[in-house]
């Protein structure tokens, strides 16, 4: 099939077999499709080597091989190269492009985006940091040593953006090329910094006019999990196979990760007082998984938050304290809050006696 050129369109990338990012991109899809105010239909393509999981779905798809892949990696192997290489291909495609990450859910018309790009004019997801806040943090002191050293001056006002969402024009191509060009030279000394290619194209927008997407787009990169769940939930409940109901079914799910109450944070937050910093942490994910009221996307995050409490019982080696033995004989430790609901402390109880083995808590997947 021939891709013919458009004046604008929404493009996705995704590859690979995970599940979780085909959920990721056809719900956020729905987001779209359900926001679409317009009297013309939302050209949707997406960049992928599975064109078979989207058949019936309103969208073209822009078929990748697996050697496309592996260029698009490129000779360091960096893997968020393929972005950036995505974006350049796409450009083709048509006057306008809105790159949207797969974890992205959208909250207004898209056409309000589309609006706002034009030739000098792009749109990015948000205006995160300065260089001047960022250069000193661990992460971020390979890549200013290696432009000092190099004798790249980088001003302390540098912006440094989100690229969750980037808005360009067909005739961005060498901007596209100037931002790999940076990847390639950084990538070949910078092994440990995973968000090169969002300051790539930071450093190739330097002096333009930058607008942020976030007022209409929500970005959930830090709270994965839990979106993961809901949705995993809700095509186990409706199925893949796209049909026009789903744009209104896809409204049940919360657009945020589920919280308990004012009143019951501020609850937790007080009976917790007393303990250390360390249990704090650990109460409170594992009181947040036991709050809340009882819908279905609810119970498919109590896990979610039970697992948070988990990772940090592991990350600071908590298992020999008090309320930790406790917890792995089954126990309600004294001086933590008990959950209100008796039904949901017991399962939480059998879940953590599970996980928190006498020599240690096992692992637990982020």
């Amino acid at each position: 099939m021939t891709i013919q050129k458009v004046p604008q369109q929404l493009l996705y990338l995704v590859y690979g077999g995970k599940e979780v990012y085909r959920h990721e991109a056809k719900f956020s899809i729905l987001t779209a499709l359900d926001q679409n105010k317009g009297a013309e239909p939302l050209v949707i393509r997406v960049m992928t080597d599975r064109p078979e999981d989207y058949h019936g779905w309103p969208v073209q798809v822009v078929p990748l091989s697996g050697q496309t892949l592996i260029e698009w990696q490129g000779d360091q192997g960096y893997y968020h190269r393929r972005k950036a290489c995505a974006f350049a291909a796409g450009l083709a495609l048509a006057d306008k492009t809105l790159f949207v990450d797969t974890d992205t859910l959208f909250e207004a018309d898209p056409q309000r985006l589309f609006d706002r790009i034009a030739p000098g004019q792009y749109l990015i997801d948000e205006d995160e940091f300065l260089w001047s806040e960022v250069r000193t943090r661990p992460e971020f002191v390979k890549l200013d040593r290696y432009l000092q050293t190099s004798g790249q001056s980088v001003s302390d006002d540098q912006r440094l953006f989100n690229s969750g969402v980037c808005g360009l024009t067909a005739g961005d191509g060498p901007l596209m090329q100037a931002s790999i060009a940076l990847i390639d030279e950084w990538s070949a000394h910078i092994k440990d910094l995973h968000t090169l290619e969002q300051i790539a194209l930071s450093f190739a927008l330097r002096g333009q006019s930058v607008g942020e997407s976030k007022n209409c787009i929500y970005h959930y990169f830090s709270d994965k999990d839990f979106f993961h769940a809901m949705q995993a939930l809700f095509f186990q409940r409706h199925g893949e196979a796209f049909r026009p109901e789903l744009l209104r079914m896809q409204r049940e799910v919360p657009r945020r990760k589920p919280l308990p109450s004012l009143f019951q944070r501020s609850r937790i937050k007080f009976y917790l007082r007393r303990q250390n910093k360390d249990m704090q942490k650990v109460g409170r994910d594992l009181l947040y998984g036991s709050c809340g009221p009882f819908s279905p996307y609810v119970e498919a995050c109590r896990h979610v938050w039970w697992d948070q409490g988990l990772r940090q019982i592991q990350r600071r080696d908590m298992g020999q304290q008090a309320p930790i033995r406790a917890l792995a004989r089954g126990e309600w430790p004294a001086g933590l809050p008990r959950p209100s609901n008796r039904d949901v402390e017991k399962r939480l109880r059998h879940y953590l006696q599970q996980q928190l083995q006498p020599h240690g808590p096992v692992h637990v997947a982020k």
